[in-house]
């Protein structure tokens, strides 16, 4: 398996993905109200692609992982106290994380892949915020060391209430 950054030409591979996992989780126990054509939509993943904030996870040459690094927040994250202070540009937050379904368990994988990378670039945190009923992601996020700092009402589309994480690197 090998992470890497996305680029253009994995624009429609990439979208396929999403639209797998959200149609798949829509309507589940743990849907987390990703719509064909609403979000993410096409314009985001490209924007992703052009900043270089988009990695994605390969094997054997197919893409069956996509997950959006950056520095950008919810306003609610400034009413959590994190385990660290930082600068916004020494915290990694985690967007539209996702694993084909027929990869589950190649999600940890692609996660201790992201945090060496964000400990390479220098970061001291990395955040992400997360469906409170997606016990399944909240699993994997717990496995990889990341630990519960709090609840927030987000809106993901309507307000849900959701789970804030972080790990120290």
């Amino acid at each position: 398996m090998k992470v890497r950054l996305a680029c253009v030409d994995d624009l429609n591979e990439i979208m396929e993905l999403y639209h797998l996992v959200s149609d798949m989780m829509e309507d589940s126990a743990y849907d987390i109200g990703w719509r064909k054509e609403v979000y993410p939509t096409k314009e985001i993943v490209l924007l992703d692609i052009e900043q270089q904030t988009l990695y994605v996870l390969e094997k054997n040459e197919k893409i069956i992982g996509a997950i959006v690094l950056n520095h950008e927040y919810e306003e609610c994250y400034q009413n959590i106290y994190w385990q660290i202070y930082a600068e916004d540009e020494e915290v990694t937050i985690i967007h539209r994380f996702c694993i084909h379904p027929d990869y589950r368990g190649c999600g940890k994988y692609l996660l201790k892949q992201i945090i060496k990378i964000a400990k390479k670039d220098g970061q001291k945190s990395i955040r992400l915020d997360v469906l409170s009923s997606n016990k399944p992601a909240i699993c994997l996020y717990e496995k990889c060391s990341f630990l519960l700092q709090g609840h927030q009402i987000m809106d993901y589309g309507k307000p849900v209430i959701a789970s804030l994480y972080e790990k120290i690197i």
